[in-house]
């Protein structure tokens, strides 16, 4: 593809969509208290995004600048730890995220620029962020039901509440895998209890099972948001990193502020915004639904 096809494609109508759900989902959550920051794209910590069994060992893309290593964001996961440790009790970013995974990634899903509704709630637990997630996704179908109808021809699911869920486990033995049980179900569901990454809260009272969840969409579209209760006490957090192989010196702003006792307990997500967009559509690749796309192994065009 070049740049000709790219400006002739009609896309207007998918960013119609999107500047709805973007203002619908923003104005959500500043109507229930949540302060809006401002995102960070460079810095000397970022989520690691590994160990992940679902994922693969990402390496942050890395500048020098005035004296320091920085690292493009994979995500802002550790910063809204630190922002609550700051007294902001509830809080959201629109976050731009670099993700540079391989040519195989390229399933339509997957883009290594994107854009995160990242939020974070200090003392939440588990439940009540799901249930956020649960009213804030079936009010946003509802806003826009007739104007995915009217342009796409497409109907959007009732997406009934509360969501069916699984453990991670429990969808393995039912589907076989997590994409399969995408294209099996009808709306969308959830998926608990996933070991990964060192952040993510072990259940208190059932060591090796953690309080956390996945958000999938039906038809196939996969993973749309990812989620967690957070861990605050440094002797967890430090132990986590050590028995993931990960580098302590990676982390040091972060485990300072752990060090110091100021994390807080915390729950949060983040819903990639294209692969909502994507789905609420219909969009058959991710690329549909970016004016410039990002999609891995391939170059950028302009």
């Amino acid at each position: 593809m070049n740049a000709l096809p790219i400006v002739t494609r009609k896309i207007e109508p998918a960013m119609d969509v999107q500047t709805k759900a973007i203002d619908y989902m923003t104005g959500y959550l500043v109507e229930r208290g949540f302060k809006w920051l401002l995102p960070v794209m460079l810095s000397p910590i970022t989520d690691p995004l590994w160990p992940d069994p679902a994922g693969e060992a990402l390496k942050p893309p890395e500048i020098e600048a005035y004296g320091s290593r920085l690292r493009l964001m994979h995500s802002m996961i550790l910063h809204k730890q630190v922002a609550i440790a700051m007294g902001i009790d509830k809080l959201f970013i629109l976050s731009p995220n670099i993700r540079l995974e391989g040519r195989e990634a390229d399933d339509g899903r997957h883009a290594y620029e994107f854009t995160q509704l990242d939020f974070e709630i200090a003392y939440a637990s588990m439940e009540e962020v799901m249930s956020l997630i649960e009213e804030l996704i079936t009010g946003l179908f509802h806003e826009l039901k007739l104007l995915v109808w009217e342009t796409f021809e497409r109907e959007l699911p009732k997406a009934r509440r509360p969501f069916r869920r699984f453990t991670l486990e429990e969808v393995r033995e039912e589907f076989g895998s997590e994409e399969e049980a995408s294209r099996a179900l009808e709306e969308p569901f959830w998926i608990t209890d996933i070991e990964r990454e060192f952040y993510d809260r072990e259940d208190p009272v059932r060591p090796g099972h953690f309080r956390n969840y996945d958000l999938y969409l039906p038809e196939g579209y996969g993973e749309v948001s990812s989620g967690g209760e957070r861990e605050w006490e440094y002797g967890k957090i430090l132990a986590r990193i050590r028995s993931s192989g990960l580098s302590e010196e990676s982390f040091r702003p972060y485990l300072e502020v752990a060090k110091a006792g100021l994390l807080r307990p915390s729950a949060g997500a983040g819903i990639g915004v294209e692969r909502l967009v994507r789905y609420i559509v219909g969009a058959r690749h991710i690329a549909e639904v970016q004016p410039f796309p990002r999609i891995p192994g391939l170059p950028a065009v302009i």
